[in-house]
């Protein structure tokens, strides 16, 4: 777009330099065809003197005048240019021919070649180019008299010669002046467009992948540009003109508002503030429940931080009734229902005593460090802790993988969420069995069980929510967020009499 916005420019100026170089050629043919056969301006030249084909060649360059004109008109640009160039050695011969074939020197015609080599400037724009109309002209006034037999008009001095010389030299090394300044200001000129284009293509490409809408439109509220986002968000295919709702807080002077779309969307809508001179607004649109979310988990966030605090204020009389419970189990005076009692007691600060503790792992959990693991090791070892720890048989955990097979993931995080995985198969399946499949980069958790129904699938991996009275309902969140740390997803299906836990890693290489 912009190589052909400045070449329509530069073919523009080139257009109006060469009809400005035909009707001067056409004026200076007219000129001396008066001057040869008018009268009156006979007066003012001695026509008794010219040379005799002045009248011949006066006649045939008004008629390749005429036909360059039309020529330029008609043909494309670059060939009337390339034309132009030729006849422009034309020029500079005819001129200084008629300076000499009918005096002209006294009376000033010598300096008409100044015209056709100011014009060199415009043609060529290159230095050395240029200045071969001034050399030209320089050695017709020199040589042309040899070849040319003027022996009945005045002669020319040399100082004469050599002064228009030197004038048509001082037109050529101002013209390539200008020409250089012509050239700097064109590169400025594209070099600003290239600049501006750029601009507005990053812009574009910047709008078109914002996830907010963007509407760009000017004062009397005519749309100019609607990205995707704002479409979809509207629920229309095109945005050719503003809802009625949307109109009437553009026109006012509300700050922001919530919009409720036909498709049953909440948008929040905001306008940018634009002076008036520039004519345009910009009105830009956000899904409200992306706004409900980031607030959620700034309140989540707020309390983990409480959360991690009270934690820890509770851990140490947790601990203490703990202890004195477990003294009192020990009391030989204790009646058998007194000691169901204590036991209970120790039971439940135990359990409040681990739910503390996943609280604290969470609100303080490192920096995520990957690395290359073989899976097949990680998953053995798990194994083997699984049969000394939850009294599992060998044969009931099946490990079907690669042993070339690798992961990125950082290694604490990997058995820690492994564990829980497999520790939960292990104690809530319906028959204490546990597969883990590797097949691509997908790690599958399988044990038979019945499935979950919508709400407790829905509501699997959020903090404090379990399936059995018997856990924390952070574990799962927890393997989550480890997962995300490392750039892998854990997600829960139901397939085929199955609950499965599939873990997609290495979605983005960690170097």
């Amino acid at each position: 777009m912009i190589r052909n916005d400045t070449q329509e420019l530069l073919f523009q100026l080139e257009r109006k330099n060469l009809r400005y170089l035909n009707l001067f050629r056409l004026f200076i043919s007219l000129f001396f065809l008066m001057l040869i056969n008018n009268d009156l301006i006979s007066k003012f030249f001695d026509s008794t003197n010219y040379h005799y084909m002045v009248e011949n060649v006066v006649i045939i360059y008004a008629a390749i005048s005429v036909l360059i004109m039309i020529i330029t008109y008609v043909s494309k640009q670059n060939n009337a240019i390339l034309l132009s160039k030729v006849i422009l050695f034309l020029d500079l011969f005819v001129l200084i021919y008629l300076a000499f074939a009918i005096n002209g020197f006294q009376q000033g015609l010598a300096i008409l070649p100044v015209l056709a080599i100011g014009s060199a400037a415009i043609l060529y724009r290159k230095a050395i180019y240029i200045l071969l109309a001034p050399l030209t002209a320089a050695i017709l006034l020199w040589y042309l008299p040899e070849i040319v037999n003027f022996s009945r008009q005045e002669e020319v001095s040399d100082s004469n010669k050599l002064l228009h010389a030197l004038g048509y030299f001082v037109i050529a090394l101002v013209g390539i002046r200008q020409s250089i300044s012509y050239t700097s200001t064109l590169q400025m000129y594209k070099s600003q467009r290239q600049t501006i284009s750029g601009l507005e293509d990053m812009n574009q490409i910047i709008i078109e992948k914002l996830t907010n809408g963007v509407i760009i439109y000017q004062q009397d509220h005519v749309i100019l540009h609607a990205n995707e986002s704002a479409k979809k968000l509207l629920g229309v295919e095109d945005i050719i003109f503003f809802p009625e709702d949307i109109l009437k807080y553009i026109e006012s002077n509300k700050d922001g508002m919530v919009y409720h779309a036909p498709n049953g969307m909440d948008l929040y809508l905001r306008k940018a503030s634009v002076s008036e001179e520039k004519n345009f607004g910009v009105l830009f649109i956000e899904d409200s429940s992306f706004l409900k979310k980031a607030a959620q988990q700034l309140n989540l966030a707020s309390l983990g931080k409480l959360s991690s605090s009270i934690a820890h204020e509770i851990r140490n009389p947790l601990a203490a009734i703990s202890t004195a419970a477990e003294l009192l189990t020990e009391s030989p005076d204790l009646q058998d229902q007194d000691k169901q009692i204590s036991e209970i007691i120790v039971n439940q600060t135990r359990r409040a005593n681990h739910i503390i503790e996943d609280i604290l792992q969470m609100s303080r959990r490192k920096t995520a460090k990957p690395q290359e693991l073989l899976l097949f090791n990680q998953l053995s070892e798990v194994k083997q802790q699984l049969i000394q720890e939850v009294n599992v048989e060998a044969k009931n955990i099946q490990i079907v993988a690669p042993k070339e097979a690798t992961i990125q993931f950082d290694p604490d995080h990997f058995k820690q969420v492994i564990w829980n995985l497999a520790s939960n198969a292990i104690k809530h399946g319906e028959n204490k069995e546990l597969q883990i499949i590797v097949r691509g980069q997908v790690i599958d958790f399988k044990n038979k069980g019945t499935a979950f129904d919508g709400k407790k699938t829905k509501n699997l991996f959020e903090p404090f929510f379990t399936t059995h009275n018997r856990g924390t309902g952070l574990g799962l969140h927890i393997c989550r967020q480890l997962c995300h740390d490392n750039h892998a997803e854990l997600n829960y299906y139901h397939i085929n009499g199955f609950h499965v836990f599939r873990l997609e890693y290495n979605l983005m290489k960690v170097v």
